[in-house]
């Protein structure tokens, strides 16, 4: 082989070798991936007309009814931005409760939280009878 062959092997090798490595897709970056996440919501008492609001995706929030005694809420959601999760259990007048909340984001367990909450407390305050969990979403600010 003369050098011209050579260097023109080498050169179409070289070539090759990192068109190929274009061709290999690249993972997603981390701020494209999308996260599961999983609302667990539970009143320990006799009630009905409760609601639970949480975030259904990184801009809009949805509601369920939550009844029933010790009977668990429990919605899925997909987010991008996980820190966004969050969930508020609301009971109607006149109840008080202990109520429990989870949180899991890809299954693992975000946050977690056990609070009594009652209603006889400060009618004015649009927080009475509401528990927070994880994230300020729209209906609670």
């Amino acid at each position: 082989m003369n050098a011209n062959l050579r260097i023109g092997v080498a050169t179409a090798t070289t070539a090759a070798l990192l068109g190929c490595g274009q061709l290999i897709p690249v993972p997603a970056a981390a701020a494209d991936e999308l996260h599961n996440v999983t609302y667990i919501a539970r009143v320990d008492a006799w009630t009905t007309g409760s609601v639970v609001t949480f975030m259904l995706n990184d801009y809009q929030t949805a509601s369920g009814d939550i009844d029933g005694f010790g009977a668990p809420f429990e919605a899925n959601a997909v987010l991008s931005d996980p820190s966004k999760a969050g969930m508020v259990i609301r009971l109607r007048w006149p109840s008080s409760a202990n109520v429990h909340c989870e949180i899991h984001v890809d299954d693992i367990v975000a946050v977690k939280s056990d609070r009594f909450v009652t209603t006889w407390k400060d009618s004015s305050d649009p927080r009475n009878g509401a528990m927070l969990c994880g994230a300020l979403i729209s209906s609670m600010a």
